[in-house]
């Protein structure tokens, strides 16, 4: 079973055609995008029979708040990380609240949230208000209070992008960004929040400073293995259709590298026609190598039960209150 594989779907609901390649292919996850939601009780019931496929993959969403807010249609717009931390610790409280509440809503068991990237001046990922901080000890304090709200309903949280995205110029959607030497001081935001029960996401940024200056850092086994694996949850790379890895081979050598780097999850999120291609070639390469082999081999027992807990109980009108709680910066309306 390829628990080492997560993959985007086709719509609002399972048809025939898309079950039967779920269950072919069998994933470790089911990540969800806006193509997926359309009304609050379909996304109930989509959610309901992705948990029930034969792998039982966990399903995951990117819930951020500001421009990454996946839920909007159903829960309206969210503050950014960025303001939220300029409104303190209770308007942070309230953003993770509520995207605990609202992933636990709709039986969602992975966010792919915090980020605990810095926001440096000429870094992207901080123009798009998606930084908690401009310093490491600020990103981890800050995403350490939102991962502890989100965390209280049962969600599993996964700190991104390691090891840390904010002195990176371009958008690695399209581009392959390169790190300064600050992403040594970035790489202590995500020591300082890592456990067993989070996920790490790793970026497509090569990061010369941390000793690899040809391979983006999720496909670097220098960078990836930094990690330390008893105290990290499951190690996941960015997807693998990003502009950022567009000269690092087809989506399936992509998959087999990042594997081999360490980490133990990848995700391929809007390419489904290649979905079956890719856990192909890894198997296939992964029947020829033993080292391959030894890393599917530890992905499953790595990915296994991680965001497959039960979920608090909220109910529709309690999620909306938690939404309307972080548009008003934690403090009431």
């Amino acid at each position: 079973m390829p628990a080492w594989l997560t993959c985007g779907v086709e719509g609002t609901r399972l048809d025939g055609a898309e079950r039967a390649a779920l269950e072919s292919i069998r994933p470790g996850g089911v990540v969800l995008f806006r193509r997926n939601i359309r009304t609050r009780e379909e996304l109930v019931e989509l959610v309901g029979e992705l948990r029930e496929l034969p792998s039982r993959p966990y399903v995951a969403i990117d819930l951020e708040g500001g421009r990454v807010n996946r839920l909007e249609p159903l829960i309206g717009a969210l503050p950014p990380a960025a303001v939220a931390a300029r409104g303190g610790s209770a308007a942070v409280e309230a953003l993770g609240t509520a995207l605990g509440a609202a992933c636990a809503h709709f039986g969602i068991g992975v966010d792919y949230a915090p980020v605990l990237d810095v926001a440096r001046d000429g870094g992207h990922v901080g123009g798009e208000d998606r930084c908690f901080g401009s310093s490491a000890g600020e990103a981890a304090a800050a995403a350490g209070v939102c991962l502890a709200a989100i965390e209280r309903f049962g969600v599993a949280g996964c700190l991104k992008h390691y090891p840390g995205l904010g002195s990176g110029a371009v958008d690695s959607h399209l581009q392959l960004p390169e790190l300064g030497d600050e992403v040594r001081d970035e790489c202590a935001a995500f020591d300082l929040l890592c456990s067993a029960r989070r996920a790490v996401m790793v970026a497509h940024a090569v990061a010369p400073a941390l000793g690899d200056g040809l391979r983006p850092g999720s496909l670097s086994p220098v960078v990836v293995r930094r990690l330390a694996r008893p105290t990290c949850g499951p190690i996941i790379a960015d997807d693998l259709e990003m502009g950022a890895l567009g000269r690092f081979g087809t989506l399936g050598e992509r998959a087999a590298a990042a594997l081999l780097a360490g980490c133990d999850q990848v995700l391929v999120c809007n390419a489904l026609d290649a979905r079956a291609g890719v856990v192909a070639h890894v198997e296939s390469w992964a029947a020829r190598s033993a080292e391959l082999a030894g890393a599917v081999s530890r992905c499953e027992e790595r990915v296994a039960g991680f965001g497959s807990g039960p979920l608090a109980t909220v109910t529709w009108a309690e999620a909306v209150e938690a939404a309307e709680l972080a548009r008003a910066g934690g403090g009431g309306r």
